[in-house]
């Protein structure tokens, strides 16, 4: 094993660690919440009473105040766990709402700071945004470590900023699947179920909460980690862009799909070549094809940025994960409330569900790969440059529509009121974001330009994260209209999620009328003069290095 492939494959270990650490956290909001309501914080909006007015109308003497804690989660409280109301610990709708809001303005603003992630990616080396990355968690970490029930409202800018630390980490870190020629979308996805399974980050915080240690230490020790993290990464990874296609400066990277020796690359307009000695065809014929799809995008379908903006597949695509991101963000958010109500308000029974929810969520780091194993299922055959030109949008309309069955799927079975079937509900939320931000992030790179990746990435997320603001006003109905009666709003979301199966049917309408065109034109000067520039480009490559 060379070098340069055992640097490919350490940053790769170190990125997923990176992201199952720190790049998913919101993930795991509910066992957070199941700590943050332990410890009493938003206490005051509860039917707006206060901890010392609670504690009096208890006890009734000022000296059971100082005497008395506000948590009943720990073993060895149980007089105060039993003078505790069941509405300070379940169904206080009013703290509900405060929490959901918190969690609200969190995912709404890690959507937006995608946008400047993503310009700063395109545009600068990986490790500007991880300093981004690396003061802004952290500072999330440490003001959730020094809140209190009484500073509740420092939750707003530590969750925001812990959010907002997962979306730079992961978006920064999709750039080291360039380093992995025919495996890409994999490496790409499984960094996304990396993120998904960082869940399990908050549920041992959780474990670690009911076992005798404070919200603050594993606060201050995932700052230390997270930082630690931070020092590794900085010194292992490349110091400038790793861009797409390779070029020279990438050559060395990429020795893990040629296995020989890369000459030095070329740069000729906005086509990026890598010239790779021996014999190996169906590798040569795989690179051209890279070739000629990029030039492709960027000469005749995408020519700037705003045409790919305006574009029919590109507003198909952000409705597709718009709607499918608020389903899931809604049932994260709701989690708590929602199964406190199913369980009837039993709080060793909530702590259990949290529990193997929040577990289950670890499964994405297995389940990751799977949708990127489907799209990248034709890349290691040998197919003519122009039937490649649509090859990858034709394999991703199988993993959209199974994308959206699950989706449904999931819609239906949290809509029973059964609590056994709820452990299927978990698998199928598990399996729906795995495939939903998998997809997402391997999908752009297939219909647009590559050098517009990460821009158009930030984009995507702060729209979507925008349009889930509908989660909060949606929570807000169900609380008092629907009296926490979520049927009617299950219903909704069912349609809402057959409604994306349209975006697989316009794929495919899409990828049949580009190819008859291109069939119809494959004999024009235009096509003949494209193709051969390629042609020849190449050509002057290799007898240059001759």
């Amino acid at each position: 094993m060379t070098s340069s492939k055992q640097r490919n494959l350490a940053a790769f270990a170190f990125g997923l660690g990176e992201c199952l650490l720190f790049g998913g956290l919101k993930y795991g909001w509910a066992s957070l919440v199941f700590v943050l309501k332990d410890l009493g914080y938003f206490h005051g909006c509860s039917n707006n009473l206060s901890k010392d007015t609670y504690d009096t109308s208890v006890s009734g003497t000022s000296s059971d105040i100082n005497n008395s804690t506000w948590t009943y989660g720990h073993a060895g409280n149980a007089t105060q766990q039993d003078l505790c109301d069941k509405e300070l610990r379940g169904l206080c709708r009013t703290q509900d709402s405060c929490l959901h809001l918190v969690f609200t303005i969190a995912t709404v603003t890690c959507g937006m700071m995608a946008i400047p992630t993503g310009a700063l990616v395109d545009r600068c080396s990986i490790r500007i945004p991880r300093l981004i990355f690396s003061v802004v968690i952290c500072s999330g970490l440490l003001m959730l470590a020094l809140s209190t029930p009484d500073t509740s409202q420092l939750l707003y800018p530590s969750i925001a900023g812990i959010t907002m630390g997962g979306i730079v980490i992961g978006i920064a870190n999709m750039q080291i699947g360039n380093l992995f020629i025919s495996k890409r979308s994999t490496v790409v996805t499984v960094y996304n179920g990396a993120i998904d399974s960082s869940a399990i980050i908050l549920l041992t915080v959780k474990v670690a909460y009911e076992h005798g240690i404070s919200l603050q230490i594993s606060c201050f020790t995932l700052f230390a980690v997270a930082f630690v993290l931070f020092v590794i990464n900085t010194l292992l990874l490349p110091r400038d862009r790793i861009v797409w296609p390779p070029t020279s400066k990438t050559k060395a990277r990429c020795d893990d799909e040629h296995k020989g020796k890369a000459n030095n690359g070329i740069s000729s307009g906005s086509k990026l070549y890598t010239e790779v000695k021996g014999n190996e065809r169906s590798k040569r014929t795989r690179r051209q094809s890279i070739q000629l799809c990029e030039a492709h995008k960027e000469m005749m379908e995408y020519p700037n940025m705003t045409s790919a903006f305006v574009s029919p597949m590109f507003a198909f695509f952000l409705l597709w994960v718009s709607v499918l991101q608020l389903r899931d963000l809604y049932f994260l958010g709701t989690f708590h409330s929602w199964i406190t109500e199913l369980v009837g308000d039993d709080h060793s029974t909530v702590s259990h569900f949290t529990s193997i929810m929040t577990m289950v969520q670890c499964a994405g780091v297995v389940i990751s790969p799977l949708p990127g194993l489907l799209l990248d299922r034709n890349k290691r055959k040998a197919i003519d440059a122009e039937k490649a030109l649509y090859q990858d949008l034709k394999d991703s309309i199988l993993v959209y529509v199974i994308t959206t069955a699950v989706s449904v799927l999931f819609s239906v079975s949290v809509i029973l009121p059964v609590i056994q079937l709820q452990y299927v509900s978990f698998v199928l939320q598990v399996v729906l974001r795995a495939f939903l931000y998998g997809i997402a992030s391997a999908f752009l790179p297939m219909a647009f330009p590559t050098r517009y990746y990460a821009t158009m990435l930030g984009v995507l997320f702060a729209a979507a994260g925008l349009f889930s603001l509908l989660q909060y006003p949606i929570f807000l109905l169900v609380q008092g209209p629907l009296q926490g009666n979520h049927y009617y709003v299950n219903v909704a979301f069912i349609a809402m999620c057959l409604s994306t199966m349209l975006f697989p049917i316009y794929i495919h309408i899409y990828v049949k009328k580009k190819e008859k065109l291109l069939e119809l034109n494959k004999s024009s000067k235009e096509w003949i003069k494209f193709e051969s520039d390629l042609l020849t480009d190449e050509d002057k490559t290799r007898s240059d290095k001759v």
